[in-house]
């Protein structure tokens, strides 16, 4: 029964020091109201005393404490709009209001019905106000009807505008200390992701820090590619119970949260599902799996929004107003750490980029110093030539066919250097020389960590002849498991590397060229048809050196010219005889045979008269076999010797033997110990 028993000015005295008294020392909303119902014990009978708080976001009044004398059942019922809540009356009016008997009541149904519910007989409620300043309503609630005298209810408000002094103390020193701990927190976050440039420590740091700040059950970025119409989905953190597909994925750019956040640059706020709103698969998977509430805020710098950050729930318990503003907060730190983080990217990307170009162009000035130029006048080579000069300012994808070391690379340089793009990379792959295992990831490049011993990030070769050519030699020996990617990095012009599902978009010519019969191999199944229709667009014939015997004295004449300035002969002449010999021989290894030849035989020269130091063209001319081993193998000892005495026996080094021979150190020790050469000379 709620009384309250008429006292006299020093009992009023003495009850508002015992309620002092009896608050004081409490740093919480429930211990403040469970001392003043102590206090007001022996001068305020009553069953049921509440403190209800105004809600400016939701525009309610939010019930923050329920203290009661004796065991009452009361149900947990959602806050009530403030024009259906009788507290909502007393707030706005800052009026008291009395109802007893509760069940005469008819301005406020639902909130009566409620109060009925839990055996309520009469309600005081009492304004909290200090001034003009409205803090809230207090409740007294008691299972007998009341009717107080003025001066009871002025006791009650009394001690109502006392207990809001302390309830307005307690909320601004809440808001002081969630003010504190919000700096506190943006604190913590800028030094996280200050230094973090890489995007894997980049997204660690997010997700520690993010768990700090809202409390959430799983979170996302999402990051927009703009050219595709698609947001890259990143996993951030997950609780324990929730295990959403979302990571790592391309998704379509409409019908998400995400989509209206980019669009309008404001954050969006679920409390629940909305999946008319939101028609995207990816969504109502994303709620199919247990998402609930969710909220999404962009991710925007000075540059525009680079994406979303995504908060999600798995229970409708709705992100409020202060947890959007932090979050808002966090995620422009965020957006800013993610830009430098793609920005120290692509400088990283650019930078190891230059590295594999110029490693790459060293390789390929050595290449041309030891292959040189194309050199022929008969009609066949010169009707070879025509036909390149025809494809070359095309972009149609070339095949060139014909047997090994007859010049299939040096036809792909002519195609690069008579097209626009010769002032773009010519990138090479022999697709036999690497293991079938690696291949992918030398064509198409691989993530940090994407499989073991991937330890830093890796360029493919697609990728480093962007607006170049790509020449894939011994294209026929490419796996038939990669043929199927390379198929689509040829016709649609992008990939993926390994580890990533970034699709990467290039311009890129591609010149295949093999030894192989490529129809064979399509009808015996070892090579995709598709691909083989793909890549044959332009074939192009290169004919055997034994189809060009007209050419060979001038190809020999251009070796013996750059390889005995390399080595500091003077070789001026070429017996008829020799020429004779080479032009008569068939030459099954071609041009890059015929170079090798010419490279022995002027390391094996004494004089300045070419001595022709291979046994098969010696015994076209009448010199057995035998004869002309040993003839080739002094020929090549006494070189050696004369090399050693020359350099008082040093072998490598700028002045040494192996120099003076155009040979490598360790090739030139290999033949001093086949040759049994004394070691005295070492």
């Amino acid at each position: 029964m709620l009384t309250v028993h008429s006292p006299s000015d020093a009992g009023i005295y003495e009850a508002l020091f015992a309620l002092s008294k009896s608050i004081s020392g409490y740093n919480d909303l429930e211990g403040l109201c469970h001392g003043l119902a102590q206090s007001l014990q022996r001068v305020v009978g009553f069953e049921y005393l509440g403190l209800m708080l105004h809600d400016p976001a939701r525009n309610v009044m939010q019930r923050h404490v329920l203290t009661t004398t004796q065991p009452v059942p009361v149900e947990d019922f959602p806050a009530l709009p403030i024009d259906q809540d009788p507290a909502g009356w007393v707030w706005s009016t800052q009026t008291t209001l009395v109802i007893s008997p509760i069940a005469a009541e008819t301005r406020w149904p639902k909130s009566i019905e409620r109060a009925c519910k839990v055996g309520l007989c009469s309600l005081s409620l009492v304004p909290l106000s200090i001034g003009e300043r409205r803090v809230g309503v207090l409740a007294f609630g008691a299972r007998s009807v009341y009717e107080p005298a003025q001066e009871e209810l002025s006791f009650l408000e009394r001690v109502a505008s006392e207990f809001a002094v302390t309830v307005d103390s307690f909320l601004m020193q809440q808001t002081i200390v969630r003010e504190r701990d919000r700096l506190q927190v943006l604190f913590d976050i800028t030094n996280a992701l200050v230094s973090k440039l890489s995007r894997e420590d980049l997204f660690s740091a997010i997700s520690e820090q993010l768990s700090k700040v809202i409390a959430h059950d799983f979170a996302a970025l999402t990051l927009l590619e703009k050219e595709r119409d698609e947001l890259q989905v990143h996993e951030l953190h997950f609780t324990s119970d929730a295990r959403l597909p979302i990571d790592r994925r391309s998704v379509p750019l409409g019908g998400l949260p995400a989509s209206e956040v980019i669009a309008s640059g404001k954050p969006v706020v679920l409390s629940e599902p909305d999946v008319g709103r939101f028609p995207s698969v990816f969504y109502r998977n994303v709620v199919g799996a247990g998402a609930r509430a969710i909220c999404s805020l962009p991710l925007t710098t000075s540059n525009g929004t680079l994406g979303t950050l995504e908060l999600g729930r798995l229970t409708c318990t709705a992100f409020t107003d202060e947890d959007v503003n932090l979050g808002s907060q966090v995620a422009r730190q965020i957006a800013v750490a993610i830009e430098n983080s793609l920005a120290y990217r692509e400088l990283a990307e650019m930078r190891d980029k230059v590295a594999t170009e110029k490693l790459y162009l060293e390789d390929e000035i050595r290449f041309d110093q030891n292959i040189g130029d194309m050199v022929g006048d008969s009609p066949v080579f010169q009707a070879l030539l025509r036909t390149v000069r025809v494809v070359a300012p095309t972009d149609a994808t070339v095949l060139i066919l014909g047997e090994t070391g007859s010049g299939k690379e040096l036809i792909a340089r002519a195609v690069h250097e008579w097209s626009s793009r010769q002032r773009r990379n010519f990138v090479k792959l022999n697709c036999a020389a690497i293991p079938a295992t690696l291949l992918e990831s030398e064509l198409f490049g691989h993530e940090k960590g994407a499989f073991t011993g991937a330890i830093a990030q890796k360029i493919g070769r697609f990728e480093l002849a962007h607006q170049g050519t790509l020449f894939l030699d011994e294209v026929g020996e490419i796996p038939l498991e990669l043929q199927s990617k390379l198929l689509r990095a040829v016709q649609e012009q992008e990939f993926e590397r390994l580890g990533s599902n970034r699709t990467i978009h290039v311009d890129v010519r591609i010149i295949a060229a093999t030894n192989r019969e490529l129809k064979a191999m399509v009808d015996d199944g070892k090579f995709r048809s598709d691909l083989y229709y793909r890549l044959h667009v332009f074939p192009i014939q290169v004919p055997p050196l034994r189809e060009r015997r007209e050419d060979i004295p001038s190809l020999v004449r251009h070796f013996i010219q750059r390889f005995a300035s390399r080595m500091n002969r003077a070789i001026d002449s070429i017996p008829s005889a020799a020429i004779e010999a080479l032009t008569r021989y068939d030459w099954p290894g071609n041009i890059r045979e015929l170079q090798n030849v010419m490279e022995r035989s002027v390391i094996l020269t004494q004089g300045k008269t070419l001595t022709i130091a291979m046994p098969e063209i010696l015994s076209h001319n009448g010199t057995t076999h035998r004869d002309a081993s040993e003839m080739m193998l002094n020929a090549e000892r006494e070189s050696i010797l004369r090399a050693l005495k020359q350099s008082n026996g040093v072998v490598g080094g700028p002045n040494g033997a192996a120099a003076s021979l155009g040979l490598k150190r360790t090739t030139l020790q290999s033949r001093i110990k086949k040759l049994n050469i004394n070691r005295a000379y070492q």
